[in-house]
Protein backbone atom coordinates (compact mmCIF):
# COMPACT_ATOMS: atom_id res chain seq x y z
CA UNK A 1 0.00 0.00 0.00
CA UNK A 2 1.06 3.55 -0.41
CA UNK A 3 1.18 6.13 2.01
CA UNK A 4 -1.70 8.93 2.17
CA UNK A 5 -0.80 12.34 1.97
CA UNK A 6 -3.49 14.68 3.77
CA UNK A 7 -3.45 18.43 3.21
CA UNK A 8 -5.04 20.29 5.91
CA UNK A 9 -5.62 23.62 6.67
CA UNK A 10 -8.06 26.59 7.48
CA UNK A 11 -10.01 28.06 4.72
CA UNK A 12 -8.15 30.25 2.24
CA UNK A 13 -4.20 29.06 3.05
CA UNK A 14 -3.44 27.60 -0.63
CA UNK A 15 -4.08 24.11 0.16
CA UNK A 16 -5.83 23.46 -3.36
CA UNK A 17 -3.39 25.40 -5.03
CA UNK A 18 -0.33 23.11 -3.41
CA UNK A 19 -2.58 20.29 -4.31
CA UNK A 20 -2.62 21.24 -8.12
CA UNK A 21 1.38 22.35 -7.98
CA UNK A 22 1.65 18.83 -6.83
CA UNK A 23 -0.17 16.92 -8.96
CA UNK A 24 0.89 19.33 -11.91
CA UNK A 25 -2.47 19.88 -13.12
CA UNK A 26 -5.15 22.43 -12.47
CA UNK A 27 -7.79 19.36 -11.48
CA UNK A 28 -9.32 21.06 -7.86
CA UNK A 29 -10.74 24.60 -8.26
CA UNK A 30 -9.45 27.61 -7.09
CA UNK A 31 -10.41 30.70 -6.52
CA UNK A 32 -9.70 33.88 -4.35
CA UNK A 33 -12.25 33.24 -1.71
CA UNK A 34 -12.53 30.67 1.13
CA UNK A 35 -14.94 27.94 0.83
CA UNK A 36 -14.36 26.32 -2.65
CA UNK A 37 -13.39 22.93 -1.82
CA UNK A 38 -16.29 21.25 0.56
CA UNK A 39 -15.66 17.45 -0.55
CA UNK A 40 -11.88 15.81 -0.17
CA UNK A 41 -10.06 14.63 -3.44
CA UNK A 42 -7.54 12.00 -3.91
CA UNK A 43 -5.14 12.06 -6.66
CA UNK A 44 -2.01 9.96 -7.08
CA UNK A 45 1.73 11.76 -6.47
CA UNK A 46 4.37 10.57 -7.60
CA UNK A 47 7.46 11.55 -6.25
CA UNK A 48 11.10 9.64 -7.64
CA UNK A 49 8.83 6.67 -9.05
CA UNK A 50 7.50 6.44 -5.49
CA UNK A 51 3.63 6.61 -5.35
CA UNK A 52 1.79 8.59 -2.93
CA UNK A 53 -2.26 9.03 -2.62
CA UNK A 54 -2.86 12.60 -2.20
CA UNK A 55 -5.93 14.43 -0.33
CA UNK A 56 -7.20 17.67 -0.75
CA UNK A 57 -9.52 18.46 1.96
CA UNK A 58 -11.74 21.41 2.95
CA UNK A 59 -10.77 24.08 5.09
CA UNK A 60 -11.15 23.28 9.32
CA UNK A 61 -12.80 26.20 10.76
CA UNK A 62 -13.50 25.34 14.70
CA UNK A 63 -15.88 28.48 15.52
CA UNK A 64 -17.65 28.69 12.87
CA UNK A 65 -21.62 28.01 13.89
CA UNK A 66 -22.29 27.61 9.58
CA UNK A 67 -23.92 23.91 8.99
CA UNK A 68 -21.72 23.51 5.69
CA UNK A 69 -18.24 24.63 8.07
CA UNK A 70 -19.62 21.78 10.45
CA UNK A 71 -20.05 19.23 7.78
CA UNK A 72 -16.99 19.72 5.50
CA UNK A 73 -15.10 19.81 9.08
CA UNK A 74 -16.20 16.29 9.32
CA UNK A 75 -15.53 15.51 5.85
CA UNK A 76 -11.70 16.68 6.30
CA UNK A 77 -11.52 15.11 9.75
CA UNK A 78 -12.08 11.38 7.91
CA UNK A 79 -9.44 12.52 5.56
CA UNK A 80 -7.04 12.75 8.51
CA UNK A 81 -8.42 9.41 9.79
CA UNK A 82 -7.35 7.96 6.07
CA UNK A 83 -3.51 9.49 6.03
CA UNK A 84 -0.47 8.29 7.15
CA UNK A 85 1.31 11.92 6.93
CA UNK A 86 -0.56 15.08 7.38
CA UNK A 87 0.46 18.49 5.32
CA UNK A 88 -0.70 21.16 7.80
CA UNK A 89 -0.53 24.25 5.62
CA UNK A 90 -0.36 27.54 7.83
CA UNK A 91 -0.42 31.26 5.49
CA UNK A 92 3.03 32.84 6.57
CA UNK A 93 1.76 36.29 5.55
CA UNK A 94 -0.85 36.46 8.47
CA UNK A 95 -0.76 35.86 12.17
CA UNK A 96 -1.83 32.49 13.36
CA UNK A 97 -5.41 32.11 14.09
CA UNK A 98 -7.57 30.50 16.57
CA UNK A 99 -8.25 28.04 14.08
CA UNK A 100 -4.96 27.11 12.91
CA UNK A 101 -4.40 26.31 17.01
CA UNK A 102 -6.87 24.34 17.24
CA UNK A 103 -6.36 22.64 14.47
CA UNK A 104 -2.74 22.12 15.54
CA UNK A 105 -4.45 20.39 18.29
CA UNK A 106 -6.51 18.08 16.65
CA UNK A 107 -3.60 17.02 14.55
CA UNK A 108 -1.72 16.16 17.56
CA UNK A 109 -4.36 14.02 18.76
CA UNK A 110 -4.58 12.44 15.79
CA UNK A 111 -0.74 10.89 16.05
CA UNK A 112 -0.03 10.97 12.46
CA UNK A 113 3.62 12.00 11.14
CA UNK A 114 3.06 15.78 10.12
CA UNK A 115 4.61 18.06 7.84
CA UNK A 116 4.32 21.74 9.14
CA UNK A 117 3.77 24.38 5.97
CA UNK A 118 4.22 27.78 5.80
CA UNK A 119 3.12 28.67 2.34
CA UNK A 120 2.32 32.04 0.34
CA UNK A 121 6.43 32.86 1.16
CA UNK A 122 6.60 35.02 -2.02
CA UNK A 123 8.32 38.60 -0.12
CA UNK A 124 8.44 37.46 3.18
CA UNK A 125 11.15 37.85 5.24
CA UNK A 126 11.08 35.63 8.35
CA UNK A 127 13.53 35.12 11.37
CA UNK A 128 14.53 32.64 12.54
CA UNK A 129 12.70 33.19 15.97
CA UNK A 130 9.45 33.74 13.99
CA UNK A 131 9.88 30.14 12.42
CA UNK A 132 9.87 28.66 15.47
CA UNK A 133 7.30 30.31 16.65
CA UNK A 134 5.32 28.85 13.97
CA UNK A 135 6.09 25.31 14.62
CA UNK A 136 3.98 24.16 17.08
CA UNK A 137 6.01 21.24 18.25
CA UNK A 138 5.88 19.77 14.78
CA UNK A 139 9.22 21.07 13.71
CA UNK A 140 10.47 24.29 11.97
CA UNK A 141 8.45 24.79 8.85
CA UNK A 142 8.84 24.37 5.10
CA UNK A 143 9.00 27.61 3.59
CA UNK A 144 7.19 27.26 0.16
CA UNK A 145 4.40 29.28 -1.96
CA UNK A 146 2.94 27.06 -4.30
CA UNK A 147 1.45 29.99 -6.50
CA UNK A 148 5.13 30.64 -7.39
CA UNK A 149 6.73 27.25 -7.46
CA UNK A 150 9.02 27.91 -4.62
CA UNK A 151 10.35 25.54 -2.24
CA UNK A 152 8.29 22.15 -3.45
CA UNK A 153 11.63 20.75 -4.30
CA UNK A 154 11.83 20.93 -0.25
CA UNK A 155 8.40 19.98 0.26
CA UNK A 156 8.88 16.91 -1.77
CA UNK A 157 12.34 15.93 0.17
CA UNK A 158 10.11 16.59 3.54
CA UNK A 159 7.49 14.34 1.91
CA UNK A 160 10.14 11.61 1.47
CA UNK A 161 11.98 11.65 4.56
CA UNK A 162 8.77 10.97 6.27
CA UNK A 163 7.33 8.62 4.48
CA UNK A 164 8.20 4.27 4.71
CA UNK A 165 9.22 4.95 0.64
CA UNK A 166 6.07 2.06 0.06
CA UNK A 167 6.03 1.82 -3.89
CA UNK A 168 3.40 0.06 -5.64
CA UNK A 169 1.54 -0.77 -8.71
CA UNK A 170 -0.52 1.35 -9.86
CA UNK A 171 -4.15 0.63 -10.65
CA UNK A 172 -5.26 0.74 -13.99
CA UNK A 173 -7.68 2.71 -14.61
CA UNK A 174 -8.80 1.71 -17.64
CA UNK A 175 -10.03 -1.12 -16.35
CA UNK A 176 -12.66 1.65 -14.52
CA UNK A 177 -16.07 2.16 -16.27
CA UNK A 178 -15.81 6.08 -15.80
CA UNK A 179 -19.58 7.81 -14.91
CA UNK A 180 -20.83 11.18 -13.82
CA UNK A 181 -23.83 12.50 -11.96
CA UNK A 182 -25.52 15.27 -13.16
CA UNK A 183 -28.34 17.48 -12.42
CA UNK A 184 -29.92 20.12 -10.96
CA UNK A 185 -28.73 21.68 -7.12
CA UNK A 186 -30.22 19.10 -4.40
CA UNK A 187 -31.47 16.75 -6.65
CA UNK A 188 -29.77 13.63 -4.60
CA UNK A 189 -26.42 13.48 -6.37
CA UNK A 190 -23.98 13.31 -3.56
CA UNK A 191 -26.62 10.90 -1.53
CA UNK A 192 -26.33 8.78 -4.31
CA UNK A 193 -22.40 8.68 -4.49
CA UNK A 194 -22.50 7.59 -0.43
CA UNK A 195 -24.93 5.13 -1.57
CA UNK A 196 -23.04 3.52 -4.26
CA UNK A 197 -19.85 3.21 -2.36
CA UNK A 198 -21.24 2.65 1.19
CA UNK A 199 -19.40 5.55 2.71
CA UNK A 200 -20.59 8.86 4.25
CA UNK A 201 -17.74 10.43 1.69
CA UNK A 202 -19.44 13.61 0.07
CA UNK A 203 -20.93 16.24 2.44
CA UNK A 204 -24.42 16.40 1.90
CA UNK A 205 -27.61 18.37 3.66
CA UNK A 206 -30.93 20.24 3.17
CA UNK A 207 -28.95 23.43 1.76
CA UNK A 208 -28.35 23.28 -2.38
CA UNK A 209 -24.69 23.48 -3.52
CA UNK A 210 -22.58 21.47 -1.40
CA UNK A 211 -20.91 20.35 -4.00
CA UNK A 212 -18.41 22.47 -5.74
CA UNK A 213 -16.07 20.87 -7.34
CA UNK A 214 -16.12 17.80 -9.43
CA UNK A 215 -14.37 14.87 -7.40
CA UNK A 216 -13.56 11.41 -8.81
CA UNK A 217 -14.40 8.20 -6.51
CA UNK A 218 -13.24 4.78 -7.26
CA UNK A 219 -15.89 1.95 -6.61
CA UNK A 220 -16.70 -1.67 -7.45
CA UNK A 221 -20.48 -2.82 -7.94
CA UNK A 222 -20.57 -6.38 -8.03
CA UNK A 223 -17.56 -7.28 -10.13
CA UNK A 224 -17.47 -4.27 -12.57
CA UNK A 225 -15.02 -1.25 -11.46
CA UNK A 226 -15.94 1.54 -11.72
CA UNK A 227 -15.04 5.64 -11.34
CA UNK A 228 -17.91 7.98 -10.54
CA UNK A 229 -17.93 12.23 -10.96
CA UNK A 230 -19.82 14.06 -8.42
CA UNK A 231 -20.61 17.12 -9.59
CA UNK A 232 -22.18 20.83 -8.90
CA UNK A 233 -25.72 21.18 -8.95
CA UNK A 234 -25.87 22.98 -12.88
CA UNK A 235 -28.88 25.81 -12.73
CA UNK A 236 -29.96 28.57 -15.33
CA UNK A 237 -27.42 30.58 -16.65
CA UNK A 238 -29.31 33.43 -15.47
CA UNK A 239 -29.29 32.79 -12.26
CA UNK A 240 -25.51 31.66 -11.87
CA UNK A 241 -24.01 34.80 -10.90
CA UNK A 242 -21.06 34.21 -8.17
CA UNK A 243 -17.84 33.03 -9.45
CA UNK A 244 -17.31 29.83 -7.59
CA UNK A 245 -20.33 28.46 -9.01
CA UNK A 246 -19.14 29.41 -12.46
CA UNK A 247 -16.16 27.53 -11.80
CA UNK A 248 -18.52 24.82 -10.83
CA UNK A 249 -19.98 24.07 -13.35
CA UNK A 250 -17.31 24.43 -15.84
CA UNK A 251 -16.06 21.60 -13.31
CA UNK A 252 -18.93 19.33 -13.80
CA UNK A 253 -18.96 20.00 -18.00
CA UNK A 254 -15.25 18.62 -18.02
CA UNK A 255 -16.20 15.93 -15.59
CA UNK A 256 -18.72 15.10 -18.21
CA UNK A 257 -16.12 15.21 -20.94
CA UNK A 258 -14.20 12.52 -19.22
CA UNK A 259 -16.65 9.73 -18.81
CA UNK A 260 -17.87 7.68 -20.92
CA UNK A 261 -22.39 7.35 -19.53
CA UNK A 262 -23.82 9.84 -17.77
CA UNK A 263 -26.87 9.46 -14.81
CA UNK A 264 -29.25 13.05 -15.40
CA UNK A 265 -30.44 13.25 -11.42
CA UNK A 266 -34.13 14.60 -10.98
CA UNK A 267 -36.20 15.41 -7.87
CA UNK A 268 -39.21 13.85 -8.61
CA UNK A 269 -41.06 16.36 -5.98
CA UNK A 270 -40.22 18.69 -8.80
CA UNK A 271 -40.85 16.67 -12.41
CA UNK A 272 -39.07 17.07 -15.01
CA UNK A 273 -38.09 20.77 -15.60
CA UNK A 274 -36.73 22.95 -18.86
CA UNK A 275 -33.43 22.58 -17.05
CA UNK A 276 -33.05 19.10 -16.67
CA UNK A 277 -33.57 18.97 -21.02
CA UNK A 278 -30.76 21.62 -20.77
CA UNK A 279 -28.97 19.08 -18.87
CA UNK A 280 -29.76 16.25 -20.82
CA UNK A 281 -28.57 18.45 -24.35
CA UNK A 282 -25.53 19.08 -22.61
CA UNK A 283 -24.91 15.58 -21.97
CA UNK A 284 -25.96 14.66 -25.71
CA UNK A 285 -23.65 17.13 -27.21
CA UNK A 286 -20.64 15.32 -25.75
CA UNK A 287 -22.05 12.10 -26.80
CA UNK A 288 -22.60 10.46 -24.18
CA UNK A 289 -25.07 7.93 -22.90
CA UNK A 290 -26.85 8.35 -20.22
CA UNK A 291 -30.11 7.33 -17.97
CA UNK A 292 -32.29 9.47 -16.12
CA UNK A 293 -33.00 8.54 -12.33
CA UNK A 294 -35.92 10.25 -11.00
CA UNK A 295 -34.43 10.38 -6.92
CA UNK A 296 -36.80 10.65 -3.92
CA UNK A 297 -39.48 7.88 -5.57
CA UNK A 298 -40.30 6.50 -1.80
CA UNK A 299 -41.25 9.89 -1.16
CA UNK A 300 -43.85 10.27 -3.87
CA UNK A 301 -47.80 9.25 -2.83
CA UNK A 302 -49.38 9.04 -6.15
CA UNK A 303 -46.64 7.32 -8.32
CA UNK A 304 -48.48 6.09 -11.14
CA UNK A 305 -50.40 9.83 -12.06
CA UNK A 306 -46.50 11.43 -11.23
CA UNK A 307 -44.88 8.47 -13.71
CA UNK A 308 -46.90 8.93 -16.82
CA UNK A 309 -46.86 12.73 -16.39
CA UNK A 310 -42.51 12.73 -15.48
CA UNK A 311 -42.49 10.70 -19.07
CA UNK A 312 -44.96 12.57 -21.01
CA UNK A 313 -42.60 15.44 -19.97
CA UNK A 314 -39.46 13.84 -20.91
CA UNK A 315 -40.87 13.01 -23.97
CA UNK A 316 -42.02 15.84 -24.95
CA UNK A 317 -38.48 17.53 -24.40
CA UNK A 318 -36.07 15.33 -25.96
CA UNK A 319 -38.12 13.37 -28.78
CA UNK A 320 -34.92 13.40 -30.18
CA UNK A 321 -33.73 10.26 -28.41
CA UNK A 322 -36.41 8.15 -28.45
CA UNK A 323 -36.96 6.09 -25.60
CA UNK A 324 -35.13 6.95 -23.11
CA UNK A 325 -34.10 4.64 -19.59
CA UNK A 326 -35.87 6.07 -16.28
CA UNK A 327 -35.01 4.83 -13.40
CA UNK A 328 -37.16 5.33 -10.32
CA UNK A 329 -35.11 5.52 -7.20
CA UNK A 330 -34.47 6.31 -3.73
CA UNK A 331 -30.72 7.54 -3.09
CA UNK A 332 -31.53 7.72 0.80
CA UNK A 333 -32.45 4.36 1.32
CA UNK A 334 -30.87 2.47 -1.64
CA UNK A 335 -34.29 1.17 -3.25
CA UNK A 336 -34.34 1.05 -7.27
CA UNK A 337 -30.32 1.60 -7.43
CA UNK A 338 -29.81 -2.22 -8.43
CA UNK A 339 -31.89 -1.68 -11.28
CA UNK A 340 -30.40 1.26 -11.85
CA UNK A 341 -27.28 -0.11 -12.05
CA UNK A 342 -27.75 -2.84 -14.41
CA UNK A 343 -29.55 -0.46 -16.59
CA UNK A 344 -26.21 1.23 -16.85
CA UNK A 345 -24.42 -1.15 -17.70
CA UNK A 346 -27.00 -2.15 -20.71
CA UNK A 347 -26.65 1.24 -22.08
CA UNK A 348 -22.72 1.29 -21.93
CA UNK A 349 -23.03 -1.91 -23.89
CA UNK A 350 -24.83 -0.32 -26.11
CA UNK A 351 -23.11 2.42 -27.03
CA UNK A 352 -20.31 0.51 -27.71
CA UNK A 353 -22.59 -1.74 -30.19
CA UNK A 354 -20.24 -2.27 -33.70
CA UNK A 355 -22.28 -3.04 -37.41
CA UNK A 356 -21.16 -4.47 -40.15
CA UNK A 357 -21.25 -3.11 -43.21
CA UNK A 358 -23.48 -5.11 -45.57
CA UNK A 359 -25.72 -5.28 -42.55
CA UNK A 360 -26.35 -1.66 -42.30
CA UNK A 361 -26.45 -1.07 -46.67
CA UNK A 362 -29.12 -3.61 -46.41
CA UNK A 363 -31.12 -1.70 -44.01
CA UNK A 364 -30.41 1.64 -45.54
CA UNK A 365 -31.46 0.01 -49.45
CA UNK A 366 -34.67 -0.60 -47.72
CA UNK A 367 -35.40 2.69 -45.83
CA UNK A 368 -34.46 4.81 -48.49
CA UNK A 369 -36.66 3.12 -51.24
CA UNK A 370 -39.30 3.17 -48.17
CA UNK A 371 -38.94 6.91 -48.42
CA UNK A 372 -36.18 8.03 -51.07
CA UNK A 373 -34.97 11.54 -50.59
CA UNK A 374 -36.96 14.13 -52.38
CA UNK A 375 -34.90 16.04 -56.03
CA UNK A 376 -33.33 18.67 -56.07
CA UNK A 377 -33.50 21.59 -58.70
CA UNK A 378 -34.48 18.17 -61.04
CA UNK A 379 -31.25 16.37 -60.40
CA UNK A 380 -31.91 13.27 -58.66
CA UNK A 381 -30.20 12.71 -54.83
CA UNK A 382 -28.91 9.25 -54.11
CA UNK A 383 -28.07 7.76 -50.99
CA UNK A 384 -25.56 4.83 -51.89
CA UNK A 385 -24.07 3.06 -49.33
CA UNK A 386 -23.37 3.77 -45.27
CA UNK A 387 -20.67 2.48 -42.71
CA UNK A 388 -19.96 2.94 -39.08
CA UNK A 389 -17.30 4.99 -38.20
CA UNK A 390 -17.00 4.69 -34.68
CA UNK A 391 -18.72 3.88 -31.13
CA UNK A 392 -19.70 5.45 -27.75
CA UNK A 393 -21.76 6.92 -29.15
CA UNK A 394 -22.87 5.42 -32.75
CA UNK A 395 -21.26 6.91 -35.74
CA UNK A 396 -22.54 6.29 -38.89
CA UNK A 397 -21.28 8.48 -42.50
CA UNK A 398 -23.76 7.86 -45.65
CA UNK A 399 -22.37 8.89 -49.00
CA UNK A 400 -24.19 10.77 -51.52
CA UNK A 401 -23.69 12.53 -55.02
CA UNK A 402 -25.23 15.66 -53.73
CA UNK A 403 -23.62 15.76 -49.83
CA UNK A 404 -24.64 19.41 -49.78
CA UNK A 405 -28.80 18.82 -50.90
CA UNK A 406 -29.29 16.43 -48.18
CA UNK A 407 -32.20 17.73 -45.71
CA UNK A 408 -31.45 17.93 -42.08
CA UNK A 409 -35.02 16.35 -41.89
CA UNK A 410 -33.66 13.73 -43.66
CA UNK A 411 -30.86 12.76 -41.31
CA UNK A 412 -33.20 13.03 -38.58
CA UNK A 413 -35.46 10.52 -40.16
CA UNK A 414 -32.03 7.98 -41.03
CA UNK A 415 -30.85 8.31 -37.46
CA UNK A 416 -34.34 7.44 -36.17
CA UNK A 417 -34.71 4.75 -38.50
CA UNK A 418 -31.06 3.36 -37.33
CA UNK A 419 -31.91 3.85 -33.65
CA UNK A 420 -35.48 1.65 -33.72
CA UNK A 421 -33.65 -1.17 -36.38
CA UNK A 422 -30.97 -1.87 -34.25
CA UNK A 423 -31.88 -1.06 -30.46
CA UNK A 424 -30.18 2.44 -30.09
CA UNK A 425 -33.16 3.77 -27.83
CA UNK A 426 -32.02 6.40 -25.91
CA UNK A 427 -28.47 6.55 -27.30
CA UNK A 428 -26.99 9.82 -28.89
CA UNK A 429 -26.29 8.78 -32.83
CA UNK A 430 -23.76 10.70 -34.76
CA UNK A 431 -24.50 10.68 -38.81
CA UNK A 432 -22.21 12.71 -41.22
CA UNK A 433 -22.79 12.88 -44.82
CA UNK A 434 -19.65 12.70 -47.48
CA UNK A 435 -19.73 13.14 -51.20
CA UNK A 436 -18.90 9.80 -53.25
CA UNK A 437 -17.07 10.65 -56.70
CA UNK A 438 -17.35 8.43 -59.72
CA UNK A 439 -13.85 6.45 -59.37
CA UNK A 440 -14.33 5.98 -63.58
CA UNK A 441 -14.59 10.17 -64.80
CA UNK A 442 -11.20 10.88 -65.77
Amino acid sequence: MSDVLAIIGRPNVGKSTLFNRLIGKRLALVANEPGITRDYRIETLEIDKISYDLIDTAGIEDLSADNISRITKLSSIKAIDKANILLFVIDARSNLTSDDISLSSLIRKSGKKVILIANKCEGVSLKQGEIDSLSFGFGDPVLISSEHNLGIDDLLHSIKEASDHNSFEKEDLDDHKKITILGRPNSGKSTLINQLIGEERQIVGPEAGLTRDSVPIFFQWKSLKYQIWDTAGIRKKSKVIEHAEKLSVMSSLNATENSQIAILMVDALRGFEKQDANISNLIEHGGKPFLIAINKWDMVTNKKILRNQIEEQIEEFLPQLGQLRVCYISAQNGKGIDRMMDALEEISLISEKRLGTSELNNFLNNVVSKHPHPNKNGRQVKIKYMTQIGSKPPSFVIFTNHPDFIKESYKRYLVNEIRKEFEFEGITIRLDVKGSSNPYSK
